[in-house]
């Protein structure tokens, strides 16, 4: 009896009800972390859940639009993109590892920026340049205020101020994956270019010789791992500035001893 009330709505409404539900579900299994320890939050989970339901209303009101214009090739369409919804819902669920997923979505998100961005800027330049014409090389004169003008100009100045700083953050994250490794094999193929090695939780019981050819490496992570010792030659690392041997059972006597060898700028979390 309490559910009475839905009896009266539209399917946009059962639409609407079933896509929060959805949005949940998509945002508990996009943060859920592989590791057991790191569970999401109910707020972080709401937030994100807002943003997905956000997003997905725009494709779900277009979806009825299409449905009601009776365009066959239009509902298939809508169909075949609902269909990649569920695809990606699924691989979320089933699929352990899904920070190759991540990076996909989250690339389809950049550059569809990229094109939001590039699109108002046309526009914008488009009408400053047809604004600009209008005054000063035909007699077809308007009363329009010239600070409309420099408004233009403002706008589309701060577009290409915000995509250039995209553009170099860009890069610099490019950079930064090139030099950032968290498996030693792929590492050892490219010994010049380590600069960070991420081998956390790999079971490691000593620390592999590979990494002293790394001459290059300045961060080193090998937490969470059974390493009791160091060897000496840890000390030709010579860029090395910062290695965390967390959650290792190292004494304290080892711990005094990798304190000598390695420099006083090399940070080391214990």
């Amino acid at each position: 009896m309490a559910l009475l009330f839905l009896a009266g709505l539209t399917p946009f409404g059962y639409a609407f009800i079933a896509l929060i539900f959805l949005s949940f579900l998509i945002a508990y299994f996009w943060l859920k972390s592989s590791k057991k320890q790191n569970k999401p939050g109910c707020l972080s989970i709401g937030l994100t859940a807002f943003l997905i339901w956000f997003v997905l209303m725009f494709p779900t009101a277009f979806t009825f639009t299409i449905i009601e214009s009776g365009n066959t090739y239009a509902q298939m369409g809508a169909a075949v993109f609902w269909c990649i919804i569920l695809l990606f819902i699924l691989y979320f669920v089933f699929v352990k590892d899904t920070s190759k997923g991540k990076r996909f979505i989250f690339s389809i998100f950049k550059y569809l920026l990229y094109l939001i961005f590039a699109g108002l800027f046309l526009v914008l330049f488009g009408g400053l340049a047809y604004y600009a014409y209008m005054r000063l090389f035909t007699t077809e004169k308007n009363d329009d205020p010239i600070w409309v003008a420099f408004l233009c100009i403002f706008f589309v100045a701060s577009l290409i101020i915000a995509a250039f700083g995209l553009f170099i953050r860009n890069k610099e994250s490019e950079k930064k994956e090139k030099t950032t490794f968290d498996n030693l094999e792929k590492a050892k193929l490219q010994p010049e270019l380590v600069i960070e090695l991420n081998l956390s939780n790999t079971n490691l019981k000593m620390l592999p010789e590979e990494i002293l050819k790394f001459r290059h490496l300045k961060f080193l992570v090998l937490s969470h791992n059974e390493i009791t010792e160091l060897p000496n030659e840890i000390n030709k690392l010579q860029q090395l500035i910062g290695i965390d041997l967390s959650n290792n059972p190292i004494s304290d006597t080892e711990r005094a001893k990798i304190r000598r060898l390695l420099s006083k700028n090399v940070e080391i979390v214990f």
